[in-house]
């Protein structure tokens, strides 16, 4: 088979050195006008944002454009937080563009785990601030005396430092960040004076201690209140409309289930009924174990060739940064995928097609001869390369190629790719875990409570679901929905500090 490659085997740098050589509106019109081709037009076909490297603008509510305009604006510290589906995501990566226009490469942008770090396009914060899990526990003299050169040169030169998931952030590191940056940049001021940005909701992530009975959460580091200029809760929530749904949820944030609620979740166990539009409904689960078989088995149903799609990594230097992006990338090494796969998508694009939007794959398209395939040829030319094409649940068809994940850090005062993964931004999602739901918006969802463990996990099972009536939850029971009494305490006596 020299001439041939085997069906379902795709280069992505095929992909690349095509994109490169651009496409002409005149092809584009050659294609979408074929008699053979399926009747789609060329506003839905168009991959042109899902093709670029850039995330869309997307559009602010009043109170997010206020918090923006506070933090670029000003050189004040800010900690922002809110409900699941407040919109703190999509927030955020305005925030970061704005602060990089404003100071250029002296803007770190860091999360304390590794999926929220690859999602913003930064790094783990114990990265960033040249710390493992065992020199963070070292006496701050210690810790000084043992960090990298790198990371020195960092703190040195950083004006801003953002981070994301605050909340599994303890108050021991939070104070010991505070003195690195007053040390390294010869200022007693909080934080050295350099501007902190900070979004979570400690509702959702608790801070990971060997001992929980000593978990003590960052807004209880004596610097917390000395360090932070405006605490502002985001007020309206996006991803639900129900006002019932809604106030269920913050009953349940709260780790408090009543009558009504009960009522509520015991009606949820009956399936809704859904549009047979070919996109089944996402389950999700505690354990990872379930998901995998799931999906591993509903793929195999599937009567279609099998695509293939192998990720392209690189390292600069094999310095083990790979394996830190890779860890927390949810896009796969080896991307399996047949016609009517149910997917999800792994990055926000537009307004409309976001981090979870879930879709149906209806075929693939060839990026050499601009053919529609209902199914992969039964043998395909050594250069030529499908791409699959995906009918979302908003309606919209488009073509899906490839992006890439990259995991950069500064040195001095440049900032440099250190490792990065290039792959269909697609994963499978008959089933997916509860933790790697987490900032998704799912429109058709299952929740399967067995074996939940952590604080807020229900909270945030549920959370995902944009209506009730796309909402079918098992084994739930009120002693399910529990929250810490400490986070409870400090939400009840915060008040957004400025008006928004």
């Amino acid at each position: 088979m020299s001439k041939f490659q085997q069906p379902g085997i795709f280069s992505l740098l095929n992909y690349f050195n095509w994109n490169r050589k651009g496409i002409s509106n005149h092809s584009l019109k050659k294609f979408l006008h074929r008699s053979d081709e399926p009747h789609i037009s060329k506003e839905e076909l168009s991959f042109q944002e899902l093709s670029k490297g850039k995330q869309h603008d997307i559009k602010l509510s009043k109170e997010q454009k206020v918090i923006r305009s506070l933090i670029i604006k000003t050189n004040k510290n800010v900690f922002y937080t809110g409900a699941a589906g407040t919109g703190k995501s999509v927030l955020l990566h305005s925030i970061i563009k704005g602060l990089k226009a404003k100071y250029k490469n002296s803007v770190s942008v860091t999360a304390t785990t590794g999926i929220a770090a690859v999602n913003i396009g930064g790094q783990t914060l114990h990265s960033f601030a040249g710390l493992t899990p065992q020199t963070q526990h070292y006496e701050i003299k210690d810790i000084i005396k043992d960090l990298p050169k790198g990371a020195e040169d960092r703190w040195r030169c950083l004006k801003a430092l953002v981070i994301d998931e605050v909340s599994m952030l303890n108050a021991d590191l939070f104070e010991k960040l505070n003195c690195l940056a007053q040390y390294y940049h010869n200022n007693t001021l909080p934080f050295g004076g350099i501007q902190l940005v900070l979004a979570g909701d400690f509702f959702q992530l608790p801070p990971i201690e060997k001992d929980n009975d000593k978990v003590k959460y960052c807004f209880e580091a004596d610097s917390w209140s000395k360090t932070l200029n405006h605490t502002i809760v985001l007020a309206k929530v996006h991803r639900q409309r129900e006002e019932e749904f809604i106030n269920m949820l913050n009953e349940f944030r709260y780790g408090y289930v009543s009558k009504k609620s009960n009522q509520i979740m015991s009606n949820l166990e009956k399936a809704p009924n859904y549009d047979n539009d070919g996109i089944l409904v996402t389950e999700l689960y505690a354990i990872n174990k379930y998901v995998n078989n799931i999906n591993t088995a509903k793929l195999a149903e599937l009567p279609y060739q099998e695509m293939v799609y192998e990720a392209k990594d690189w390292e600069h230097e094999k310095r083990g940064r790979l394996q830190t992006l890779l860890k927390n990338c949810l896009a796969p090494k080896r991307l399996i995928l047949k016609r009517d796969a149910q997917v999800m998508l792994l990055r926000n694009v537009t307004q409309d097609l976001v981090n979870g939007t879930k879709g149906v794959v209806i075929g693939w398209f060839s990026v050499n001869n601009w053919e529609f395939y209902d199914d992969i040829p039964d043998v395909l030319t050594e250069d030529e390369s499908l791409l699959p094409v995906v009918k979302f649940i908003n309606g919209q068809t488009k073509i899906v190629p490839p992006f890439e994940w990259k995991l950069e850090t500064k040195f001095k005062e440049k900032v440099e790719k250190v490792a990065s993964r290039l792959q269909i931004p697609l994963m499978l999602c008959w089933a997916i875990s509860i933790h790697k739901s987490q900032g998704h918006t799912l429109e058709r969802v299952k929740v399967n409570l067995d074996r939940t463990f952590e604080n807020g996990q229900t909270y945030v099972a549920l959370s995902r679901a944009t209506s009730l009536n796309s909402l079918q939850v098992l084994n739930f029971s009120a002693d399910k929905v529990f929250a810490e009494s400490k986070v409870i305490d400090f939400y009840k006596s915060l008040t957004s500090s400025v008006n928004v």
